[in-house]
C-alpha cells in the first residue's frame, strides 16, 4: 500500500517537475513581458502628459490623458502576459469590449465632450487668452478642461461651454490676427459742408495714434437717409486697441464737429400754430 502511494507521489513530482521545466520559461518571459509594459507605461505617459501641459496649459488634462496612456498600455501589457502563459485571452478582450461599450452608451455626452477637449487640444482652434465669440457670446479663453471650456467675459462673468458645442458651433477669433478693421459712420445734418465734415475726420482719425497708418483711412458718403448724410469712416487698428478706438474715437469727433459748426441731427418734432385760427368754443356753431 505504502509502495503504491510512493509511486503516485514520484509520479505527480515527475509531472511537476516536467511542467515546472516547461512552464518556466513562459513565466519568466510574462515577468518581462510586465516590467517592459509597466517601465515603457510610465515613460510615455509622462512624456505625454509634458506635452498636453506644454500645448494647452492645463494640467488637468495633461494627468488625465498621463493616467490613460498609462492605464491602456499597462491592460494591452497585461493581456500579451497572460496569452504568453497561454491563457486564452479572446474571452477577455469580449468582456472588456463589452464593458466598455456599456460605459461608452452610457457616457455618451460625456464622451462627446472629452473627445471634443481632445479635437480642441490638436486642432487648436484657439487658445488661452484668445477673444472668442460664440452663439453671440463673447469671452476670454480662461480654460480648455477635460469636458468643458470656460471663458470669461468683457463685464467678469463666466460662461462655462460643453467642449462638443464649441466643436459643432462656428467660432470667431476676435484677436488672432494683430489687427482689425474698423467701421465707423457718422451722420450729418443736409445743411452741413460734407466736403469741410470730411476734412475734419481725416485730421481726426490721420493723427489719432490708435489709428494706423498703413492701410490709410477711407472717409466716404455711405448713405442718404431722410435725416442725415452718412459719412462711413473705415480705418485699421491694433487688435489690443480696438475696445479703446471704439469708445475715444467717437467723442472725439462729436467735441470736433461742435467746435467746427457741424450740426449732428436728431430726432426732433416741430409744432406750427397758425395765429389767425380761433379756437372753437363750446357752444359756438
Amino acid at each position: 500500500m505504502n509502495a503504491k502511494i510512493e509511486e503516485k507521489l514520484l509520479l505527480l513530482m515527475d509531472k511537476f517537475f516536467e511542467w515546472a521545466i516547461n512552464f518556466t520559461p513562459h513565466l519568466i518571459s510574462a515577468i518581462l513581458i510586465l516590467l517592459f509594459g509597466y517601465y515603457l507605461a510610465r515613460i510615455l505617459s509622462k512624456y505625454t502628459s509634458k506635452a498636453i501641459i506644454k500645448a494647452t496649459k492645463d494640467e488637468t488634462l495633461g494627468v488625465f490623458l498621463k493616467n490613460v496612456v498609462f492605464a491602456g498600455i499597462l491592460l494591452l501589457t497585461f493581456i500579451t502576459a497572460l496569452s504568453n502563459l497561454g491563457v486564452k485571452t479572446t474571452s477577455i478582450i469580449a468582456v472588456l469590449g463589452t464593458a466598455g461599450l456599456a460605459i461608452a452608451l452610457s457616457l455618451k455626452d460625456s464622451l462627446s465632450n472629452l473627445a471634443s477637449g481632445i479635437i480642441l487640444v490638436v486642432l487648436r482652434r484657439f487658445n488661452r487668452g484668445d477673444v472668442i465669440s460664440v452663439n453671440s457670446m463673447v469671452g476670454k479663453v480662461d480654460s480648455i478642461n477635460l469636458f468643458e471650456t470656460k471663458l470669461t467675459t468683457l463685464d467678469n462673468q463666466v460662461i462655462i461651454m460643453p467642449n462638443s458645442l464649441l466643436v459643432s458651433t462656428p467660432i470667431i477669433n476676435i484677436n488672432i490676427n494683430p489687427t482689425r478693421r474698423m467701421d465707423l459712420i457718422f451722420g450729418i445734418d443736409y445743411g452741413s459742408d460734407i466736403a469741410k465734415a470730411k476734412e475734419i475726420l481725416e485730421e481726426i482719425f490721420n493723427e489719432d495714434s490708435l489709428v494706423l497708418k498703413d492701410p490709410a483711412p477711407v472717409i466716404g458718403v455711405n448713405a442718404l437717409n431722410a435725416s442725415s448724410v452718412d459719412l462711413l469712416v473705415r480705418f485699421w487698428v491694433n487688435t489690443a486697441d480696438y475696445f479703446q478706438a471704439n469708445i475715444t474715437l467717437p467723442q472725439k469727433v462729436k467735441v470736433t464737429f461742435e467746435q467746427k459748426g457741424i450740426e449732428i441731427p436728431y430726432n426732433k418734432l416741430d409744432i406750427n400754430i397758425n395765429p389767425t385760427q380761433t379756437p372753437l368754443l363750446r357752444g359756438d356753431k
